[in-house]
C-alpha cells in the first residue's frame, strides 16, 4: 500500500515536473493487477518515455534556434556587406 502511494506521489511529482502530455503517465496511473515490480516497471517506463519526449521537444527547439541563427547570421552579413559598398560610393564621391 504504502509503495503503491509513493510511486503514485512520484508520478504526481513527474506531471508537475515535466509537463509532457504523454500516454505514459496514463498508462502508468493504472496500477498493473500483477504486483509491485510491474508497477515499478510501468513507472520506471513512464519517466522514461517522459524524458526522451523532454528531450525531444529539446532538439526541436534546439534545430529552430539554429535556424533562426543562421538567417540572422546571413542578414548581418548581408547587411555588412551593403554598408561596405555604400562607404566605398561615399569615399568615391569625396575625392
Amino acid at each position: 500500500m504504502c509503495g503503491e502511494l509513493h510511486n503514485r506521489t512520484g508520478i504526481f511529482m513527474l506531471k508537475l515536473i515535466c509537463p509532457a502530455h504523454d500516454q505514459a503517465f496514463e498508462e502508468a496511473d493504472q496500477p498493473p493487477a500483477q504486483g509491485s515490480k510491474e508497477m515499478d516497471n510501468a513507472v520506471n517506463l513512464a519517466q522514461v518515455r517522459a524524458e526522451l519526449s523532454y528531450l525531444n521537444r529539446l532538439d526541436e527547439i534546439r534545430e529552430t534556434n539554429v535556424a533562426s541563427l543562421k538567417r540572422l547570421k546571413d542578414a548581418r552579413d548581408a547587411l555588412l556587406g551593403r554598408g561596405s559598398e555604400i562607404a566605398a560610393i561615399s569615399t568615391s564621391r569625396r575625392s
